[in-house]
């Protein structure tokens, strides 16, 4: 388990939080993409497609280099991190054989759980990610609905965004961000709250970075 940093003021804020994030998944319809499913649901495809996941600690801490949802772990509740592998080719490598420095060829599954429901998924691919894929990937989290193409640089305190997202279902379940090889996948609840966050906590901070001068 990941513990938050958490001040006194804000747990009444995040225990509401926690509540609306935790029951608004259970009433995901589960055709709806992966955002809000089950961690057994989620475990039960993936490993049965030759996916696997990582238990070594060594190999964890590489994965998490660069990942763009570590600098706010400290901002979010108590959260389950599981991180997955997939092969390329469906074939299902044992953890003995994965390198912990490098990436096998394949994709790395990030995904953050709240009361055992995704709230956060990263799909990242060992090589270049191909638009095709991330067209595909786009059309099999959407489920039922469809994604919409958002302005990042028009984000402010009506759609704030923790991770800058530049797609969004037309539902309003979920939001999408890619950089290069890795895609973002979040839930819009989280993906506000952490904005919203980082933002009084910037707020909180400022008087004591500026004292003195």
């Amino acid at each position: 388990m990941l513990s938050p940093i958490m001040k006194a003021p804000n747990s009444i804020h995040l225990l509401y939080f926690c509540l609306v994030t935790v029951l608004g998944s259970f009433f995901l319809p589960q055709l709806e993409g992966r955002i809000g499913e089950s961690r057994d649901q989620i475990e039960r495809r993936l490993l049965s497609s030759g996916g696997i996941v990582y238990r070594d600690e060594a190999t964890k801490s590489n994965r998490l280099r660069g990942m763009p949802y570590v600098p706010y772990l400290e901002l979010m509740p108590d959260v389950e991190l599981r991180i997955y592998f997939k092969s390329a080719d469906g074939s299902q490598p044992k953890s003995s054989e994965m390198n912990p420095r490098y990436a096998s060829a394949g994709w790395d599954l990030h995904i953050l759980y709240i009361g055992d429901r995704s709230v956060l998924e990263v799909y990242k691919r060992s090589s270049s990610m191909t638009d095709i894929e991330f067209n595909r990937l786009l059309k099999l989290l959407a489920g039922n609905s469809y994604w919409k193409r958002l302005d990042p640089t028009a984000q402010g305190e009506e759609r704030p965004s923790i991770f800058r997202c530049n797609f969004e279902r037309e539902d309003g379940m979920a939001r999408a961000s890619r950089k290069g090889s890795t895609l973002l996948i979040v839930s819009r609840t989280l993906d506000e709250e952490l904005a919203r966050r980082k933002a009084q906590q910037e707020t909180e901070d400022a008087p004591t970075s500026v004292k003195g001068f």
